[in-house]
């Protein structure tokens, strides 16, 4: 669920930059980038159940 919402979040800056609004588009864009870096720790800090 929070992959789709990051998907949206990026079309929403994606279409902002378009329509030139540039304050925004770079506001989305921090906004966005903070989001796939808490979804990348969120994966990576993940311990494996692995047993040798």
């Amino acid at each position: 669920m929070y992959l789709t919402a990051l998907f949206l979040l990026l079309t929403v800056t994606l279409v902002a930059a378009a329509r030139g609004s540039g304050r925004a588009a770079f506001g989305l864009a921090i906004v966005s980038f903070v989001f796939a870096a808490g979804v990348y720790l969120h994966h990576a800090t993940n311990t494996l159940p692995l047993s040798f």
